[in-house]
């Protein structure tokens, strides 16, 4: 009688080494010159950020309303306005920090890392 040793990580599938798929941003962060331009990080405070996301929501929703039809003059407004409203709030989160002072503390070196 034949007995194997019981092992924890066997698997029925192919066991070669297979390398994981290149992104397209990894063939061009292969041909950067410069590193760094790639590897910084910079601390973004969450209200900035969400007032990018929606800057860029509301452009984005103005665009396409103006890629309607002129008979759909409902949906357009209402995009519209929404776009509009969306910018404002990117507005608001973008003073926010500078408005109200302590809300958003500053950042130091040593906190990143």
């Amino acid at each position: 009688m034949n007995i194997s040793k019981v092992q924890a990580g066997q698997t029925f599938y192919n066991t070669q080494s297979n390398k994981p798929k290149r992104e397209f941003i990894d063939v061009i962060a292969d041909n950067v010159k410069n590193p760094r331009d790639v590897q910084d990080c910079v601390a973004v405070p969450r209200g900035i950020f969400k007032a990018y996301i929606y800057l860029m929501a509301g452009s984005g929703l103005l665009s396409v309303s103006n890629f309607l039809p002129q008979k759909w003059k409902g949906i357009r407004t209402t995009l519209n306005v929404i776009g509009a409203l969306l910018g404002i709030v990117s507005a608001v989160y973008f003073a926010k920090p500078f408005a109200i002072k302590g809300l958003s503390p500053t950042v130091e070196k040593d906190n990143i890392k």
